[in-house]
């Protein structure tokens, strides 16, 4: 084999610093817990009706009044909604405010402060507020642990069919790695877990295993012209050199998309964005310096004990 710079050497490193980053995300999750949003721990829904379409952030300029601020509402951003009246079909607008549990005197506060900056209400018969009950976000919260271990689940299925059950695994412990420090960054900055949380985790989920597919791709197809004085070691390292260049100009092209969201759209998406960051940045590290030392270990393993097995051949189209 052509002398060619060996990342495999590393391998040991890339995993430490894996697992030393999952260890610290673990540790942050229980000592500073989830900021949860109302959709999981229940509050109050707020939504009013519009003349005008309105920005999350001139609702929230709206609502940060002194009488307001000294009630810690809690606020979620606010989420700017269009619908049709079923009367006359028109568009009309409104806006979704979430808080925590509010009693009567607390919602006219706010129902004053709105009307204050935009006007009566546009339609009174469209005002809706309504108690998410915590036995609701509960239900809500388990269905989206359900989600992700589905999604997990079908990922290792999916790559042990077309790879080998070894791929599955260490893809999979990708994809936990990946989810772990989306969890553990949130812990440590206090950013609201929410709906949009568990889809950006399932997001990442997707384009995570994607760049894992991609490389053992490579190693599958190095593997039918593998020498037998050639290790696997040897292998993997062609197939991460093969494929990291076109992982990390996709990666980085998608990052700096989702930044520019991030940074310059509504704080409705702000912290979805951020999820998606952290998810695109530890998903290209894990599929890269993760998954294929994880998976070089284990086929040296076998190597050394004289069963070196063999990676599945079914060829995709």
């Amino acid at each position: 084999m052509v002398n060619l710079m060996n990342l495999m050497k590393y391998k040991n490193l890339f995993v430490a610093i894996a697992v030393g980053a999952m260890v610290l995300s673990i540790a942050l999750w229980i000592g500073k817990g989830l900021n949860y949003g109302i959709e999981f721990t229940g509050g109050t829904n707020i939504r009013y009706p519009l003349a005008q379409r309105v920005t999350s952030t001139e609702v929230r300029t709206a609502l940060d009044t002194p009488a307001l601020k000294a009630l810690d509402l809690e606020l979620s951003p606010p989420q700017p909604y269009n619908y049709l009246d079923p009367e006359t079909g028109a568009q009309k607008h409104g806006v979704l405010i979430q808080t925590r549990f509010i009693n009567q005197e607390e919602q006219e506060q706010i129902l004053k402060a709105m009307e204050a900056a935009f006007g009566p209400l546009a339609d009174e018969a469209a005002l809706q507020i309504n108690q998410v009950e915590p036995i609701i976000g509960k239900e809500l919260l388990l269905n989206a642990i359900y989600a992700v271990l589905l999604a997990w689940a079908f990922m290792l299925v999916y790559i042990a069919i077309r790879f080998e059950l070894k791929s599955g695994v260490v893809g999979l412990v990708a994809l936990i790695h990946d989810v772990l420090l989306i969890i553990g960054i949130f812990a440590l900055l206090g950013k609201e877990v929410n709906l949009n949380f568990v889809a950006a985790v399932l997001t990442i989920i997707g384009y995570s295993i994607n760049n894992t597919i991609v490389i053992f791709d490579r190693i599958r197809e190095n593997l039918k012209t593998k020498k037998r004085t050639e290790t696997y070691e040897e292998i993997a390292n062609l197939s991460l050199l093969q494929s990291m260049r076109r992982s990390l100009n996709t990666s980085i092209t998608t990052v700096l998309a989702v930044l520019v969201l991030y940074l310059l759209g509504s704080p409705a998406i702000k912290d979805f964005m951020l999820a998606l960051l952290i998810g695109l940045t530890v998903g290209t590290y894990s599929s890269l310096f993760l998954a294929t030392p994880l998976w070089t270990f284990w086929k040296s393993g076998e190597e050394k004990k004289g069963r070196p097995g063999k990676m599945a051949t079914a060829t995709g189209k």
